[in-house]
């Protein structure tokens, strides 16, 4: 059982400063979890919140608000589970057996998402260990979809050497990603 007993006051004020926030996820909690009533996803969504607070790092240059959206509600989702109250069943009823008693069905999705949101952090910590030029590289290519081309007038370079930068930053993270696991 986690304490809560050294959370410390800037936390506090980071979650209080973002309790729409708090409403918002339980609302999206609801759309996943109709069974749920609403004060306890709020509840829930509240303490995800508070968690998310709690573990944010304010030097990644990541905005709270962009963090907490979805950590907040994963954080939830992982203490509705450990309370139990975390059950998939189909829309407004809970699924029976053949003598009739209610069966209750692990949620396959949270854990799903949860995995999705450690890779996602895990990947976040990657790319933080590169350069600026190499962050700014690969943005450039998988979110801005240019060309080696239009790269290399960017940064005044010829276009192989462009792809040469790229193929060795894609074998640098590989390599940081077997050592991780490996470690792991």
């Amino acid at each position: 059982m986690e304490t809560y007993e050294n959370v410390s006051a800037d936390s506090i004020q980071l979650a209080r400063q973002h309790l729409p926030l708090a409403q918002q996820i339980a609302r999206r909690l609801y759309r996943r979890y109709r069974w749920v009533g609403m004060d306890d996803l709020h509840s829930y969504a509240y303490l995800g919140l508070s968690l998310a607070a709690r573990a944010f790092d304010a030097s990644r240059g990541v905005p709270f608000v962009r963090y907490a959206c979805t950590k907040a509600m994963y954080l939830a989702i992982d203490e509705m589970r450990r309370d139990g109250v975390l059950r998939r069943a189909d829309a407004n009823r809970r699924p029976q057996d053949a003598t009739g008693m209610e069966i209750d069905l692990p949620d396959p999705a949270a854990r799903r998402d949860h995995e999705m949101l450690e890779a996602r952090e895990f990947c976040t910590e990657l790319l933080r260990q590169l350069g600026e030029q190499d962050r700014q590289l690969l943005s450039m290519i998988y979110v801005d979809k240019m060309t080696y081309k239009e790269i290399s007038r960017v940064f005044r370079i010829t276009e192989s050497a462009v792809c040469l930068r790229h193929k060795s930053l894609l074998q640098k993270l590989r390599r940081k990603t077997t050592v991780s696991r490996l470690a792991a």
